[in-house]
C-alpha cells in the first residue's frame, strides 16, 4: 500500500474522466485535493461529481482568476477580487489544508489541426500546457519545500515521443515540451528534495466523451498501433499516479512512465 493519507494534491486538468479517476483514488486513500480550472464554476462542477462524503477533503478554484475575472467574480465574490492572482489561490490551498505535497499538471484541451491549418494563435494556445505546468510548480515551490515528500507529476500524451497519431504539430510539440520540462525540473528541483516525473498516456476512451469521438476507421487504426490490443480507460492512469504521488516514490526522479499499451513501440 502506498503512503498517501494526509497528503495534499493540487491538480489542473481534473475535470475530465482521467482527472476524476485520479482524484477519486486520491480521496479514497485519504488525500486532500484542490482542483484548479480555468473557471471557478468549472472546478465546482467537477467537485459536484464526487461523493459528498469527501466534501471536507476537496476544494476548487480558478487557476488564474485574472484570465476570466468577470466570470470568477460573479461565481465567487467572497473569494476573488479585482486583484486576485494565482499566487493567492496557491496560498489559500496551503492555508486550507496546512500543506502542499503533490502538484499534478494534467491540463489538456485542444482541437486538432494539421500543419497547414496551424497558425500562431493555435500554436500559442497549444503551448499553454507547458506554461501552466511551469507556473503552477513555481508558485507551489515554497510550499513543496515544506513537505517531507514533495512530488511534481506532469501528465501528458505520448504524441511528443513519436509524433501525433493524428496530424497536429502544435499538440505534439507542446507535449514534447512538457516532457522536456519534466527532465529539467528533475535536475533542478531534485537536489531540493522534490521529485519530478511524467506519465505519457495513449488514447483514453471516455476521458472527455463529448470531444474524443472516434470514427470506426480511426479506432481501428489506433488499435493496430497498440500492442496490448485495446485503448486505454481512465482507470489505467490511476496506478502510475498513486505510485508517483506516494512517499514511497522518493528515488524516482526524471522518469517517464508510459501508460499507452505500448503505443510508443507499436
Amino acid at each position: 500500500m502506498f503512503t498517501l493519507a494526509g497528503r495534499t494534491m493540487i491538480i489542473t486538468g481534473g475535470a475530465g474522466n482521467n482527472g476524476l479517476a485520479m482524484i477519486n483514488a486520491a480521496l479514497e486513500n485519504g488525500m486532500n485535493v484542490a482542483f484548479l480550472s480555468g473557471l471557478h464554476s468549472k472546478a465546482q462542477n467537477a467537485i459536484a461529481k464526487l461523493d459528498p462524503k469527501y466534501k471536507d477533503q476537496v476544494i476548487g478554484f480558478a487557476q488564474n482568476p485574472q484570465s476570466r475575472l468577470k466570470e470568477n467574480l460573479e461565481a465567487a465574490p467572497e473569494i476573488y477580487n479585482e486583484n486576485s492572482t494565482m499566487a493567492d489561490v496557491i496560498r489559500m490551498i496551503y492555508e486550507r489544508f496546512g500543506g502542499i505535497d503533490v502538484v499534478v499538471n494534467a491540463k489538456g484541451g485542444h482541437i486538432r489541426y494539421n500543419f497547414e491549418q496551424t497558425d500562431q494563435t493555435i500554436w500559442r494556445h497549444s503551448m499553454e500546457v507547458v506554461e501552466s505546468a511551469f507556473v503552477n510548480t513555481k508558485l507551489a515551490l515554497p510550499y513543496l519545500l515544506k513537505s517531507k515528500a514533495p512530488r511534481v507529476i506532469n501528465i501528458t500524451t505520448c504524441d511528443g515521443r513519436n509524433g501525433g497519431w493524428y496530424p497536429d504539430p502544435s499538440f505534439a510539440a507542446a507535449r514534447a515540451g512538457l516532457e522536456a520540462l519534466t527532465y529539467e525540473m528533475a535536475k533542478e528541483l531534485g537536489p531540493k528534495g522534490i521529485t519530478s516525473n511524467c506519465i505519457l498516456i495513449g488514447p483514453i476512451e471516455g476521458d472527455v466523451p463529448e470531444e474524443d469521438v472516434l470514427s470506426d476507421e480511426m479506432r481501428a487504426q489506433l488499435l493496430a498501433k497498440t500492442p496490448v490490443g485495446r485503448l486505454g480507460v481512465p482507470q489505467d492512469v490511476v496506478g502510475a499516479f498513486c505510485f508517483l504521488a506516494s512517499e514511497e516514490a522518493s528515488f524516482v526522479n526524471g522518469a517517464r512512465i508510459d501508460v499507452n499499451g505500448g503505443m510508443i513501440v507499436g
